[in-house]
């Protein structure tokens, strides 16, 4: 090895020190539409994923000295493999990057670009580790998350993996953080897989799919209107009413279609689970009925299509097929019949004015944020007119609904709710959007990922009120009240205000003593023993990791456990009751019921204080 390429830290053999270098003729097609001497590429073309829009790259941005340097970087990297064999650590990185990271990583070099232009440097070789040490401190200081830092460092690292091949003016020496260790400059590791994508509110999303349903069921309507619109017949009649749609939106098919094709995204993108660019690369034909009931729908993953350490940038087909039910089906087909693209979510279906139909791009995150906009903003008008007034959809009070924060909302749902994956049938009954078998496959479909943390977080929520509750010394009774007690002492000494790893969700999952369930609608909290619970008494094999039945609460229960809180809750039902009782307009008959449900609420109550005097 030469002194130079040691300086450099080229090691053999992995590393060569001479390597033949070839610069790309300035004509040579890097994308669509770009050649190797543009000023800016246009990688977008490159991209198979549905979701990823303008990635783009301006040279501009670059310091002039460096700036050929960094152009054949970059080419390197869209062309051929990271050399990762000279890394002395382990790690995850890809071999080959996909258009996106590219993009992304030319972000993450701006930085150090500025770095160099304040510096004055003309040649990358001219940095020594000093001055790495230098920009390393930069990095430190800068005011953003430690996972941008890391980031920001491993982007310089890529540069310096590409050395053997970039012209020598060009190769920097190896940075000092991949002998010592990044934990000096970053910190601890503060990295959590805790989910921090807002699920929304419940008022927003049962008003939202109450909306997207009912578009839904007038779809053979809207898309009559939308042929009618575009092939007018003297001869040919309209079928059905709308009562919901205003002469208005009649009359404007591209409003009417974008109506529909919005609310078929809502719906298939909620009650699937799918990430965004699942859903926006979904094809004609990929939803077939399933062979026990409910149907599969077929289509590619994005977020982990690796194959031998290279990203696939178009994706990969799906080993297993999503679970779906009748609303998702119903929404597949009425896209399937309002257009012949094979793309069911062409970009032209959310642009109001644009007629014609283009299969070849999904709809930018823009366009798709501004039809929810729209749908929710006609939706309310409508609601107003017709004088329904608590079917209007509130506004979310974290922000704008997207579908990324569909997917988050599914998990939310479905672990605070007992029965988890019936969540939804329990919370939107009156949809008739979901059964026991369509949700109870859906953690090898897509969603298990995010189950374990969001049961965590459920759980957390839940102890932490707990927890609240108890501070002052609050009475507890029923037959597990010791058992809460305990459950909100263990939550206190190892959960209580940390941001939980994934080590920690899967051990509160696991753990059988943090299992609490609160229950206002039984007014109680159930701390969930399956060889106790009343509710389970049918199921010949309790699950260790089943969950209760809290429509079939047993007063006689030995998991019950109240305390203050529910307790006065319990002497508002009482006074309701009194006053039914004591109305003229309670038949006769009924009065004896409701006393007797007095009498059983006053025996919790008495006893609740009677476990107070006693403490």
């Amino acid at each position: 090895m030469t002194t130079a390429a040691a300086h450099r830290g080229i090691q053999a053999p992995t590393r060569p020190a001479l390597l033949p270098v070839t610069v790309p003729e300035p004509a040579t097609v890097v994308a669509a539409g770009s050649a190797y001497a543009d000023p800016v590429w246009d990688l977008t073309s490159l991209s198979g994923r549905p979701t990823a829009r303008w990635l783009t790259i301006d040279f501009s941005r670059a310091p002039e000295t460096v700036r050929d340097d960094l152009r054949h970087f970059l080419y390197l990297v869209l062309t051929q493999d990271t050399p990762l064999g000279a890394l002395e650590r382990p790690v995850s990185t890809r071999s080959r990057l996909s258009p996106t990271s590219v993009k992304a990583l030319w972000e993450d070099l701006r930085p150090f670009m500025d770095w160099l232009a304040d510096r004055g440097t003309r040649q990358l070789c001219d940095l020594g580790e000093e001055d790495l040490r230098d920009y390393a401190r930069a990095v430190q200081g800068a005011p953003v998350t430690q996972p941008t830092r890391g980031r920001r460092l491993f982007a310089v690292t890529r540069l310096w993996l590409y050395a053997p091949y970039l012209r020598p003016q060009a190769r920097i020496i190896q940075p000092f953080w991949e002998r010592d260790g990044v934990a000096e400059i970053l910190g601890p590791n503060q990295w959590s897989p805790e989910n921090k994508t807002p699920p929304i509110h419940p008022a927003t999303m049962s008003a939202l799919l109450i909306w997207c349903l009912r578009i839904l069921e007038d779809a053979p309507v809207l898309i009559a209107r939308h042929a009618i619109t575009d092939h007018p017949s003297p001869d040919h009649e309209e079928p059905g009413e709308l009562a919901w749609v205003d002469a208005e939106t009649a009359a404007h098919a591209a409003r009417s279609r974008q109506l529909l094709s919005t609310a078929a995204l809502i719906l298939t993108s909620y009650l699937t689970g799918m990430r965004a660019d699942e859903v926006l690369d979904l094809r004609r034909g990929c939803c077939t009925p399933g062979t026990r009931g409910g149907y599969t729908v077929r289509g590619r993953t994005f977020k982990s299509a690796v194959v031998d350490g290279r990203a696939v940038p178009e994706g990969l087909e799906r080993e297993h097929p999503w679970v779906a039910i009748k609303p998702v089906a119903d929404a597949i087909t009425a896209m399937e019949q309002l257009h012949q693209c094979s793309l069911l979510f062409p970009a032209s279906l959310f642009r109001r004015h644009q007629q014609t139909l283009v299969a070849a791009t999904p709809p930018p995150s823009n366009s798709r944020g501004v039809a929810i906009e729209t749908l929710t903003g006609w939706a309310n008008t409508r609601a107003a007119a017709l004088g329904l007034h608590h079917e209007v959809i509130p506004d979310d009070p974290d922000g704008a609904v997207s579908l990324r924060r569909l997917r988050r909302t599914l998990a939310w749902f479905i672990y605070r709710r007992p029965r988890g994956r019936v969540a939804l049938g329990i919370q939107y009954g009156h949809l008739h959007a979901a059964t026991t078998d369509g949700y109870g496959a859906r953690a090898s479909t897509g969603m298990r990922d995010l189950f374990p943390m969001e049961e965590a977080l459920a759980l957390s929520d839940t102890l932490t009120t707990a927890a609240a509750t108890l501070q002052d010394h609050s009475t507890v009774s029923g037959p597990a009240a010791s058992r809460y007690r305990g459950a909100v002492d263990q939550y206190r000494g190892h959960y209580a205000g940390v941001t939980l790893s994934a080590r920690q969700a899967a051990d509160m999952a696991r753990n059988p003593a943090l299992r609490i369930y609160d229950s206002p609608g039984q007014v109680l909290a159930c701390c969930f023993d399956p060889t106790k619970a009343l509710c389970r008494r049918d199921t010949p094999a309790p699950s260790a990791i089943a969950t209760p039945d809290l429509t079939s609460c047993d007063s006689r229960c030995a998991n019950i456990a109240r305390t203050d809180t529910h307790i006065e809750a319990l002497r508002g039902e009482v006074e309701l009751l009194h006053e039914e009782i004591a109305a003229p307009a309670t038949p006769d008959p009924i009065k004896p019921r409701l006393t007797r449900r007095v009498e059983r609420h006053q025996a919790i109550i008495d006893a609740h204080q009677l476990a107070g005097t006693d403490v």
